[in-house]
């Protein structure tokens, strides 16, 4: 079943799911196992988070275009934007505009599996597609750490030093 999301992204000719492709908002994706990205983002955990939150903060400014939003009409689709791309379920704890803060509990997400006793750079993908995010958000550089407690990563978003 398609989220409200997804629908109206379908609706809206912004998702397209034909001839082996996938495209979300004009951006071709690639759907592979999360085992795979889990061993990716052990590799090099500092440099797959500089490139994650890198990449997703340019595609912000993509997906605000074609959905025709500002940064903060975006901020109201974010839950729904982290899930669609198989992140997990976001849930915005705390958010502070004027001290550019937020803390964010990911459920779900697919990239830590609570079976395995795995350090806090298993959080790494989530962690810095939210830096990603909400650099663009409060358009300023941001960073996020994440705290792994049972299933549940703990994210607290600041900005860069």
């Amino acid at each position: 079943m398609l989220s409200p999301f997804l629908k109206k992204l379908l609706f809206a000719r912004q998702l397209d799911l034909s001839d082996g492709k996938i495209e979300i908002l004009g951006k071709k994706q690639v759907m592979l196992p999360a085992e795979v990205l889990v061993a990716l983002q052990s590799v090099d955990p500092k440099k797959s988070y500089t490139l994650v939150k890198k990449t997703i903060n340019s595609s912000m400014e993509d997906y605000a275009k074609k959905v025709g939003s500002t940064s903060e009409g975006l901020l109201k689709v974010l839950e729904e934007i982290f899930e669609t791309f198989g992140l997990g379920k976001p849930e915005i704890n705390a958010l502070d505009n004027s001290k550019k803060t937020a803390s964010i509990k990911i459920r779900d997400c697919p990239l830590r599996n609570p079976s395995v006793k795995l350090g806090p750079e298993h959080g790494i993908l989530p962690c810095a597609a939210l830096a990603g995010m909400f650099s663009f958000l409060f358009k300023t550089n941001m960073d996020c750490t994440v705290k792994i407690s049972g299933s549940v990563l703990e994210c607290t978003i600041r900005r860069s030093p």
